[in-house]
């Protein structure tokens, strides 16, 4: 038995290479939120989380603000009797204090808790994903806003990397997305798999004008075509168009999976850790998506470090999603925070971490160089339930 007796909330900004940009922002780095979770073994785990205020309404100061104010405190202290009592005693200590949609600060806490309980355990956190994990998963391309020149450079470099699924952010400009398409389809042939995101972009009629047209180029499904809370416009469009419609902003809680599900709302979930709240609650949703014969996609938030990449490529393991992303590491930031390399090789194909907990480790150096604490909280003596 050990219990939790130090725990550390940080943030830390971690510059880009080159500027991402879709149809609700455009960012040359990302604000992040960790935590650094201790067991009184001595057993060190680290989490993240990536708030977004246009995804759950989180900034990085309320997400701090709850983890320190109300989620940490819940958790330290708590006890760990044995490995199969770690995600309810997660679960029973965090629930209670979290009335609010903190996802990417409840993200943070959750994943390093599960990393601290795996070292101590000596097991990998797929033991607490209720799945028989693949050994390899394979990502796919994500293209965002370019000019001409630049998509054709992004779709050569993707083509000699033999990746055959590609998905192209879409809505600020439709004559400009169907010619990026039409460019696209000339460079990466007619066999890949081509989607689109358009992050909210368009009303439901506009959606459905748009897909139209978009489907001389065979595009495979289109994501979140329109705003995150209109949940009966994304049904008219899915109603309306013969490919799938993916919900990502629409999709943050368990809660919201069984409405998308019910109300047959979309054809798709994207499951993104920090967005859903960390991996337990990422399976709760895979599971009623594969209650509801609706198919998966295991995304990412633009800018996560090796540590949520790490996470989501176990979340992909477990969940066999048709559609993979993120895991960007060192080809998108200037400096990662994990020791472990976490960019996929050719054809997108990566092997998923085996060490124990998360399987990676963290650079704890660079995090005290670029990072700033933001609170410590930690027990001495015995544990508390």
């Amino acid at each position: 038995m050990t219990f939790v007796s130090h725990i550390d909330v940080l943030t830390v900004e971690l510059p880009f290479r080159f500027s991402f940009g879709h149809a609700l922002a455009e960012r040359n780095s990302s604000t992040n939120v960790l935590v650094r979770l201790a067991l009184a073994d001595g057993s060190v785990g680290w989490g993240e989380g990536v708030p977004r205020e246009y995804v759950t309404g989180e900034t990085v100061e309320s997400a701090t603000a709850a983890l320190v104010e109300r989620l940490a405190p819940a958790l330290l202290g708590a006890t760990v009797d044995d490995a199969g009592a770690v995600p309810d005693t997660f679960q029973e200590a965090v629930d209670a204090s979290d009335a609010e949609l903190d996802l990417a600060a409840r993200c943070a806490l959750e994943l390093a808790f599960l990393d601290a309980c795996g070292k101590h355990f000596r097991t990998s956190v797929q033991q607490w994903l209720g799945a028989a994990p693949a050994g390899e998963v394979r990502y796919d391309a994500v293209i965002p806003f370019s000019s001409p020149r630049k998509l054709v450079a992004l779709a050569l470099v993707i083509r000699a990397l033999g990746i055959r699924q590609v998905k192209i952010k879409v809505g600020d400009d439709l004559e400009r997305d169907l010619r990026s398409l039409e460019l696209l389809r000339r460079v990466l042939g007619q066999d890949v798999d081509l989607r689109v995101d358009a992050n909210c972009a368009w009303t439901p009629a506009a959606a459905v004008e748009a897909i139209e047209r978009m489907s001389v180029h065979r595009i495979a499904a289109v994501e979140q075509p329109v705003a995150g809370e209109d949940v009966d416009g994304l049904r008219q469009v899915s109603e309306a168009v013969s490919v799938p419609v993916i919900a990502d902003e629409s999709l943050r809680t368990v809660e919201e999976a069984r409405r998308l599900a019910e109300t047959k709302a979309c054809g798709a979930f994207n499951i993104r850790v920090s967005k859903c709240g960390g991996l337990l609650d990422s399976m709760r949703i895979a599971r009623i998506a594969a209650e509801a014969d609706t198919f998966c996609v295991v995304g990412a938030q633009v800018g996560e470090s090796g540590i949520l990449s790490a996470a989501g490529r176990h979340a992909a393991a477990a969940i066999a999603p048709r559609y993979l992303e993120g895991s960007g590491g060192s080809l998108l930031l200037k400096r990662d925070l994990t020791e472990e390399r976490v960019l996929p090789g050719r054809r997108g194909r990566a092997r998923v971490f085996t060490g124990r907990g998360l399987g990676v480790r963290v650079r704890e150096e660079l995090v005290e160089e670029m990072g700033s604490v933001a609170s410590v909280l930690e027990v001495s003596g015995a544990g508390v339930s």
